[in-house]
């Protein structure tokens, strides 16, 4: 698309409202995370930062198919989407307990932005890492717009971002939010459902480091289900918008679904789980989250550390 007509498309989307909160192409609702005290004279103004969650509600399932040639993706890409603005408010409750004890004398602002469909469908006709950039300069004009930033001291925004390569047990060319589905049914040309009918070897005989969803149980196999989460976390500062500093980050848990009927609510359950810890994990570090240890089946030895 042309980057003039997209330009156009942000700025038809951005509507200052009020000191409460301002909509910019689509949703995008304020809120203090903690009341601003009274600064006694002398003492210096606490930091003030606003904390945004741009992530939007679409998430990709990538399938694998079967394919003749070798020009063809051998993957099925659907998008689709969680209600309620789920996958923001679960990021923004990640970065927001994380900014919380990185710096636990700052105050917070909390804001969710999703785009709107017109400016969703312009950036659709965007690929890759530049759809990724145009994303950044519509989130920065939605920020021009509100009449709270001069008050604040900087802005840390998580943005979905492309990722080209492969990583181990995980295809390349991911987007965003989504889950990754590995494996064929038997006799089909893709695994059309998101439980039963798994084929593969056996568990605990060859394959990726899996869990069972239901018990934590470590087991391998070559069929399963992995939400995964690739952003960035973009820090400005809040009365220039100058990019300060980037960070991007990539997570994913494959979960075993060999004989269980895992079920979308429970997938979107651990989906909207990932997209909170990993924005956590952006500011904290993963080495600062406590987990629950996953119990080890009888066909896998302990080792360190937890499947990922």
């Amino acid at each position: 698309m042309n980057k003039h007509r997209l330009r156009a498309v942000i700025a038809a989307g951005v509507l200052a409202l009020g000191a409460g909160g301002f909509m910019a192409g689509g949703v995008l609702a304020a809120s203090a995370a903690n009341e601003s005290p009274s600064t006694a004279a002398g003492t210096e103004r606490p930091k003030v930062i606003a904390l945004m969650a741009a992530v939007g509600d679409r998430f990709t399932v990538v399938k694998q198919q079967r394919t003749v040639g070798s020009n063809v993706d051998p993957h099925l890409r659907i998008v689709s989407s969680i209600p309620d603005d789920a996958l923001n408010v679960a990021v923004l409750r990640g970065l927001d307990r994380g900014i919380e004890q990185e710096e636990p004398q700052a105050e917070r602002v909390l804001l969710r932005w999703s785009p709107s469909p017109a400016l969703a469908e312009a950036l659709d006709k965007v690929k890759g890492r530049e759809r990724d950039e145009e994303l950044l300069g519509a989130v920065i004009e939605v920020l021009r717009a509100s009449p709270g930033r001069a008050q604040w001291d900087r802005v840390e925004v998580i943005l979905p971002r492309f990722s080209p390569f492969e990583r181990p047990g995980i295809v390349g060319k991911l987007q965003g939010i989504g889950l990754y589905v590995h494996g064929l049914k038997r006799g089909g040309d893709a695994l059309d459902e998101m439980s039963g009918d798994w084929t593969g070897a056996a568990e605990g005989t060859g394959g990726e480091k899996v869990v069972n969803p239901h018990n934590g149980t470590i087991v391998r196999a070559t069929t399963y289900i992995a939400p995964y989460m690739y952003f960035e976390r973009v820090t400005l500062d809040a009365r220039t918008l100058v990019v300060l500093a980037r960070k991007s980050q990539f997570d994913a848990n494959k979960f075993n679904g060999q004989g269980v009927e895992i079920g979308n609510e429970l997938l979107e359950e651990k989906l909207l789980a990932l997209a909170e810890r990993s924005a956590f994990q952006s500011v904290r570090g993963k080495s600062s989250v406590e987990v629950t240890a996953p119990k080890l089946s009888e066909s896998e030895p302990a080792a360190s550390g937890t499947a990922r």
